[in-house]
């Protein structure tokens, strides 16, 4: 886990999801620590965008 990456980025509680997707998308390219979502998932597969894998570790 990139935690120095995680410490600079927070999220919040209640995003939108506008921002939800933003956030995840950024989170897979700099860290990739976890799963996205299924609701996140879910609006970007809506969106016509390829869903992003946690890395191997």
């Amino acid at each position: 886990m990139n935690t120095q990456w995680h410490d600079t980025h927070v999220l919040g509680q209640g995003a939108p999801m506008d921002r939800r997707v933003e956030w995840h998308l950024a989170h897979a390219d700099a860290c990739g620590c976890r799963p996205v979502p299924a609701t996140v998932a879910a609006e970007l597969e809506r969106r016509g965008l390829p869903v992003p894998a946690p890395r191997d570790r």
